[in-house]
């Protein structure tokens, strides 16, 4: 029997969400700002409870990449590791023990975040991946989902649908936020904000 870890990204192993970095990079900032503003009556809503998370998330990001090739989402994930690399958006102590558990089990990201800028950085750290999942339509991003979030509930219930937890006598969580509490009944150990 070995040891599972699994990760939550934004806030664990970066110092900030990667959300905004990521729709900052994808124009200028003129117009980043102006697309915000033209949202926040959404966010308010959502910040309010009378708007889902999972969807309001959605429209933020088609509102910004939908239209966008597979193509031109990877050359923006590669901006954006740049950029999280350029500005130690990884938290190095994060990072170590990340390296360390690689040595003593299997290692998974778990993120809400989307897949097509975690791929290439779940690649690089060499570990699986579990995260919210974009839809296209003849490799262009229709702006809509193809899983739910992957946040609270949804992110136990992906990784119980995803992983054979029975292959494993330890699971280890490491997390930061309410939306990571879900995760606390199906693990040994959780830690929140451990790398902090």
């Amino acid at each position: 029997m070995k040891t599972l870890y699994l990760y939550d990204f934004d806030g664990t192993i970066t110092t900030r969400d990667s959300l905004f970095d990521v729709l900052k990079l994808s124009t200028s900032t003129f117009i980043y700002y102006l697309k915000i503003l033209q949202f926040a009556p959404k966010l308010i809503l959502t910040k309010l409870g009378i708007l889902k998370k999972g969807q309001t998330k959605e429209s933020l990001v088609s509102l910004f990449l939908k239209g966008y090739s597979k193509k031109e989402l990877e050359e923006l994930a590669k901006r954006y590791l740049k950029l999280a690399n350029k500005e130690s958006l990884f938290r190095k102590k994060a990072l170590k023990q990340l390296e360390t558990d690689l040595k003593g089990g299997d290692v998974y990201i778990v993120s809400a975040s989307l897949e097509f800028w975690l791929k290439p950085i779940a690649a690089a750290l060499d570990v699986q991946l579990i995260c919210t999942e974009v839809a296209y339509n003849d490799s262009v991003f229709t702006g809509k989902f193809s899983t739910p979030n992957c946040n609270y509930a949804e992110k136990a219930r992906r990784v119980k649908a995803e992983i054979d937890l029975s292959n494993y006598d330890s699971i280890v969580y490491y997390g930061d936020s309410k939306g990571d509490l879900n995760m606390k009944p199906i693990v040994t150990k959780f830690h929140l904000n451990y790398f902090k």
